[in-house]
């Protein structure tokens, strides 16, 4: 299926690029305000970076969509109360306890693309509603005091090291965004959700069916929270209520930080996962400066800004 000129025109390797070079900008900050920064800093930073890559992947699909998912940080928190009670410290309990998070995980996806498809309910309200229903309904379930914990076997996804040199977690990262770039890119179903995002309108005209392309879009959105959250709660060992509130705007900053747009027919999964690096390694450097926490908000606040003034001034020329 041949894609239309607003596809053709995004070139998205530059916005890739920009966000990188932000990256490699940071890092030479970094490296400056701290008179050293070793490739395995840089590492233990991806590492830690990875729930949240991983969990910015599905916000940058729906972003593709033209819709936003407001939903994911609640859902990663369901995923890791759920998995970390299921486990219940024995790994023999694994089969049951990926099993149930990511069933939960895919069930909250559909009850999203539904609420936005079926009622007709504005993307960010529906996934607001659902996000504020997570958050009660685990504080209901665990009495706000969450049980269980990750046996030590399973938290090698994010401590152990593939030979010694990069984290399993990283490794982990790389094939699920490469997996998505795929099948946005190469399959059928990723090429009509592209062409829907771009164009809605023009996909209606053409006999494509929005709808089920939109609940798709939520479902996958939600797995990748789903498994952002198993993740983190493969770093943290523990289960802890709210433990990703934060992931919500922090995906949003980093695959807007990563060219990408709200007005949909965009997918950057690497420039996604340039934002995501850029949001720690900015904690980082206010660690190194020794800045209040607050500082982290308004630097973020101000590299957002930068990057959507060069995607728009990129667009005017």
């Amino acid at each position: 299926m041949t894609l239309p000129p607003a596809l053709a025109n995004a070139r998205p390797a530059h916005a890739t690029l920009r966000a990188m070079g932000l990256l490699a900008l940071l890092l030479i900050v970094l490296f400056v305000a701290s008179g050293k920064v070793s490739m395995q800093q840089v590492l233990d930073n991806a590492r830690q970076a990875a729930p949240l890559g991983i969990i910015a992947l599905g916000q940058a699909l729906i972003l593709m969509m033209g819709r936003l998912d407001l939903s994911v940080g609640a859902t990663a928190g369901l995923a890791n109360v759920v998995l970390a009670s299921a486990f219940a410290g024995d790994m023999s309990n694994m089969p049951l306890a990926l099993t149930l998070t990511i069933g939960l995980g895919l069930l909250v996806g559909l009850c999203n693309g539904l609420l936005v498809v079926t009622l007709r309910i504005p993307s960010f309200l529906a996934t607001l509603a659902t996000s504020l229903v997570l958050t009660g309904g685990l504080l209901v379930y665990t009495g706000g005091s969450p049980r269980g914990s990750i046996p030590a076997g399973f938290r090698q996804i994010s401590e152990g090291w593939l030979f010694g040199v990069i984290p399993w977690s990283v490794v982990i990262w790389a094939v699920i965004g490469s997996l998505l770039m795929l099948f946005v890119h190469y399959t059928l179903a990723g090429r009509k959700m592209l062409f829907s995002g771009a164009n809605p309108v023009a996909a209606r005209l053409s006999g494509i069916a929005a709808g089920r392309l939109v609940i798709l879009s939520f479902i996958i959105a939600s797995l990748m929270a789903t498994l952002g959250g198993i993740m983190l709660s493969a770093i943290t060992g523990t289960a802890s209520i709210g433990i990703a509130n934060s992931y919500t705007v922090d995906t949003i900053a980093a695959v807007v930080i990563g060219g990408a747009l709200f007005s949909g027919g965009v997918f950057l999964p690497a420039g996604a996962a340039a934002g995501s690096l850029i949001l720690f390694f900015l904690q980082s450097l206010l660690y190194v400066l020794s800045l209040p926490p607050a500082a982290r908000f308004i630097l973020q606040g101000a590299i957002i800004i930068a990057a959507l003034a060069l995607a728009n001034l990129k667009k005017d020329r």
